[in-house]
């Protein structure tokens, strides 16, 4: 009989809350470790160098037909090294590197409002009132990073398919492969579309939802049946097709309750590649251990829900768990024809550990097109470190939960 896993997806969850402060974080207004300075006509290059050394700036680059410079100086000392060189005799200016923003900001998707993982503002979510800034600061980290870096990221999704003409996701699939024993890669379960469109939804194109990392592109590879089970041979090989396949980062919203070599070497080997593999904890409430997410290679992710706490089904243990991410009442995509979960078409709300690893999965990819995305070791160190540590963290979770804009900026 072959080894299959049963995949956990609530869609509906009973609980009490109670509220806790959470300090908000501003609004970023300029980038980090960077200055723009213009030196005064017929400065030598060598006086130029002499003088950044005294400030411990380092030339990025170069506004040529404005003889700007952009410098790179200590995180936290833009301001002042910026008014010290202001003040030189040699400079004609010397400024912040400040921040622009669309001007539709919050992005032009008509469901944003309801994407509270992806900024919380205290809105009503089906009758709970959230915490503001409970969420993963995406719109903040976009300042940083979209998932571009000379070319978009790739995140692979090993899921039930993704649907093949939505609206808000066909355009971001750049490879697929269906390991299953169904005749189609299409969704015709209804979670992968779910969990896709949370990483990256084609986002600010005043249709359905934003993605958590705009830029990102999406390898479709369909490991779970239209049963919404899947073989652990079939999610082996995805990872393995993922990591050959160029992947940065891999988003396992599945589990299953026993152990394999199988599955562990699979994980091994996208680690190896320079691969991100994330994955859910699980859905049982409960310390009981799920795979692939208790691997070590694998950053293993529990549900909080917009008051940033546990939710109520979210398994947890902090020995194994790595971090959390908004796992209940996350709105996104849906397949835009029949599906066995039978939410409503095109877009819904899910609950599960299932929706809080495609958030971790959009962080992690935002993070590979920053200065910390040097290798898989580095992105996993950099999302981790700078988790916030909301209340269960080091007893529900290792880490805390997870923040896009303190892991990108």
């Amino acid at each position: 009989m072959k080894n299959i896993l049963t995949l956990g997806v609530v869609l509906a969850v009973s609980f009490f809350i109670t509220g806790v402060a959470v300090a908000v974080q501003e609004e970023p207004t300029r980038v980090s470790g960077q200055i723009l300075i213009k030196f005064k006509e017929g400065i030598s290059p060598k006086a130029v160098e002499q003088e950044l050394g005294k400030n411990r700036g380092k030339i990025l680059s170069k506004i040529d037909k404005l003889g700007t410079l952009v410098v790179n100086v200590p995180r936290g000392a833009e301001d002042k090294i910026a008014e010290a060189l202001s003040k030189n005799p040699l400079v004609e200016y010397a400024e912040p590197d400040y921040l622009a923003s669309a001007l539709n900001h919050p992005p032009a998707d008509t469901y944003f409002g309801n994407q509270w993982g992806l900024e919380n503002n205290g809105q009503d979510i089906k009758g709970s009132v959230g915490t503001i800034d409970a969420d993963i600061d995406a719109p903040s980290a976009w300042h940083f990073s979209t998932g571009w870096n000379g070319t978009s990221t790739k995140v692979a999704i090993l899921d039930s398919g993704i649907d093949q003409d939505h609206e808000d996701l066909s355009l971001k699939i750049v490879l697929q492969k269906n390991f299953t024993g169904s005749p189609t890669a299409d969704d015709l379960y209804g979670h992968g579309t779910h969990v896709g469109g949370t990483v990256a939804a084609i986002t600010n194109n005043n249709i359905g939802v934003a993605g958590g990392c705009p830029d990102c592109v999406l390898m479709n590879g369909k490991v779970l049946g239209d049963n919404g089970s899947g073989a652990y041979s079939w999610i082996a090989n995805g990872i393995v097709w993922a990591a050959d396949n160029g992947a940065k980062v891999i988003n396992l919203s599945l589990g299953g309750n026993s152990p394999s070599k199988t599955l562990e070497n699979a994980v091994n080997y996208a680690w190896s590649k320079g691969v991100v593999v994330v994955a859910a904890a699980g859905n049982c409430g409960c310390r009981g251990k799920i795979y692939p997410a208790a691997y070590k290679n694998v950053i293993a992710v529990a549900a909080t829900n917009n008051q940033d706490k546990k939710a109520s089904f979210s398994s947890y243990g902090a020995k194994w768990v790595d971090v959390a991410a908004p796992g209940e009442n996350i709105f996104s995509t849906f397949p835009n024809h029949p599906y066995a979960i039978n939410k409503s078409l095109n877009y819904d709300y899910g609950s599960g550990t299932s929706m809080a690893t495609p958030m971790t999965a959009a962080a992690a990819a935002l993070i590979w097109s920053t200065p910390y995305g040097t290798s898989a070791s580095a992105v996993r160190s950099r999302l981790e470190t700078t988790a916030d540590k909301i209340s269960g963290t080091g007893t529900y979770w290792s880490a805390g939960r997870v923040n896009a804009f303190s892991a990108t900026q």
